[in-house]
């Protein structure tokens, strides 16, 4: 596990912005999987920005989708399939064809799942997968008990999970179900880095340096991968001590 010690909310940005720059830069090919939610948001601002200062062609670039939630209609404002378009597809003119989205309109969710991981296999696998922490140290949908064997599945969210989101839907109720790339796929990742910023995320940091393999804190299994970086802000920082 590689550890960057952030100075600042925006240096951490940048540093998760310009991984996604570099790979597409010295690999126009890569298989990125995105992750959303509030962290991330500002992560693209600053990629589109440097992406268009930089010219990268992003022509030959595919892009997985870590979860979708389940009952949406395809153009719900709060779905992540709408976040990326508004926050990248869109801004860097990139084609629809370029992305791959959790099935979550199939009508088995078991089949749904098997597709999308069958997806991921004919794709050649995910290059560099981009990850956020929930409060309770879970990994896209993958709620405190998932199996570090599991794969793209139905999930049932928590009510932390539900409280942490609910802002995003100002109307109508907020799903209690999604379709989640598991933790063994997001494993198969050839390299993975997750972001953390905020003071909100400190304990789930503090949990995942100290402790190895809990399925109470499926972050924690991260560790085991050969290729994983942790990019840390200040805040995010503040309840460890590390001397690097």
């Amino acid at each position: 596990m590689r550890i960057i010690m952030s100075q600042s909310k925006e240096e951490a940005i940048k540093v998760v912005a310009d991984m996604i720059l570099e790979r597409v830069q010295s690999h126009p090919t890569s298989v990125i999987g995105l992750a959303t939610g509030k962290t991330m948001e500002p992560v693209y601002q600053t990629l589109v920005a440097e992406s268009k200062k930089n010219r990268v062609d992003y022509s030959k670039a595919f892009f997985f989708m870590l979860d979708e939630y389940l009952g949406l209609p395809l153009d719900h404002p709060s779905s992540f399939k709408v976040y990326i378009q508004t926050h990248l597809m869109h801004p860097l003119d990139l084609k629809p064809s370029q992305f791959a989205f959790p099935p979550v309109h199939a009508e088995s969710p078991a089949e749904a799942g098997a597709h999308y991981e069958q997806s991921l296999k004919e794709s050649g696998g995910v290059d560099l997968q981009i990850l956020g922490i929930g409060t309770n140290g879970h990994i896209g949908f993958n709620e405190p008990g998932s199996l570090k064997t599991s794969r793209t599945r139905l999930v049932h969210l928590t009510r932390e999970t539900i409280a942490a989101n609910k802002s995003e839907f100002k109307h109508g109720s907020f799903p209690e179900t999604a379709l989640s790339m598991g933790i063994g796929t997001i494993l198969d990742s050839r390299s993975v880095v997750l972001l953390a910023t905020g003071k909100s995320k400190a304990d789930a940091i503090k949990f995942l340096l100290n402790h190895h393999d809990v399925a109470d804190c499926p972050a924690t299994y991260l560790k085991d991968h050969p290729h994983f970086t942790l990019v840390l802000d200040p805040e995010a920082a503040s309840k460890i001590n590390l001397k690097i």
